[in-house]
């Protein structure tokens, strides 16, 4: 943690959060694979493997450890990735991006639940990948925590629009954007600053390291990547989501004894001064009067140990939300 933060989150107004692996558990699960042509599940799972081998995105891991590695692999934050497999140049990912290589109309992501990545080469689309998560259980909570403290709660992410706005709406956030690449991550918590936000950015991937660099204050996830640790200001140890409340809570309650403390130092020394030099006051008094206001000094902040833990948070009612996008 930098030195900062603690100050800094007292005047934080907007937080916004990523979503694959912050609000998700980033446990990525591959459920199914939908051909487009000729060519068969297992194929385009080993072209799938061999494209995500060297990939340290949640994704990558839903399909498993691979031994061939495809060449001359290039990764498009917030798209996807292109390599060659087999004398074959291919592209998985966002299916704008994967259409971009073949220069054909992109097919139409699917509307069933999931998350949906395109596999293509410069013929056409070969096949959807539907990958699943599962929401944190404490995500809930945390945003429900962190909008009764007034702040604005803002999700922000490189996934699919119609995924971003189904988790917004599970839960309860107002402004949801998606299809967000890095830069345009960047642009946006810019934008707020400009505007007079103190912004709180919550990532966890590379895709995030420019916004955890310029927002005012950053948390990585523990899990995140080692990129994203050293841009952000602050590490969150644990997958509770809900420490960060009680960060919010402690910072606040720090401040607030900080300055009673400060206050009562200055009172003591404005009203114990003059009665000194005036000669009213005894050296012994003096110096028992100042061990006294130290001492009380120093029992104030010791209240800072009896800060209370925020409720235990639960999974949301009836929640059937289980997607996640690169």
């Amino acid at each position: 943690t930098r030195g900062h933060v603690l100050e800094g989150l007292t005047k934080v107004n907007t937080v916004i959060l990523d979503k694959t692996g912050t609000l998700t558990e980033g446990r990525m699960t591959l459920e199914r694979i939908e051909p487009l042509g000729e060519l068969d599940d297992d194929l385009l799972l080993r072209w799938g493997r061999m494209l995500e081998a060297r990939s340290e995105h949640p994704i990558a891991r839903a399909f498993g450890r691979s031994v061939d590695v495809a060449s001359d692999i290039t990764n498009v934050p917030g798209q996807g990735l292109e390599g060659e497999c087999d004398g074959r140049m291919l592209r998985i990912g966002k299916p704008a991006f994967v259409a971009e290589l073949g220069g054909y109309t992109p097919p139409r992501l699917p509307t069933e639940p999931g998350q949906w990545l395109l596999l293509g080469d410069q013929q056409g689309p070969l096949g959807w990948f539907v990958l699943n998560d599962r929401l944190r259980k404490d995500a809930a909570n945390m945003v429900s925590g962190m909008q009764a403290r007034g702040l604005e709660v803002i999700l922000l992410s490189g996934d699919h629009q119609q995924v971003v706005d189904r988790m917004a709406a599970e839960l309860g956030i107002e402004q949801a954007i998606g299809n967000a690449s890095p830069d345009d991550k960047l642009a946006f918590v810019q934008q707020c600053q400009a505007s007079g936000k103190k912004v709180l950015m919550l990532g966890d991937g590379v895709n995030d390291v420019p916004v955890l660099a310029s927002a005012d204050i950053s948390i990585a996830m523990g899990h995140a990547s080692d990129l994203a640790k050293t841009s952000a200001d602050a590490v969150l140890l644990s997958s509770h989501l809900h420490v960060l409340l009680l960060a919010l809570s402690g910072a606040r309650r720090t401040r607030q004894i900080m300055l009673q403390n400060l206050f009562w130092a200055a009172a003591y020394n404005a009203s114990m001064l003059p009665l000194a030099a005036l000669g009213m006051v005894t050296p012994a008094i003096a110096a028992l009067g100042m061990s006294a206001s130290s001492l009380l000094v120093v029992l104030n902040a010791l209240r800072l140990l009896r800060l209370g833990q925020p409720p235990r948070s639960h999974p949301p009612k009836h929640s059937q939300w289980q997607e996640q996008s690169a």
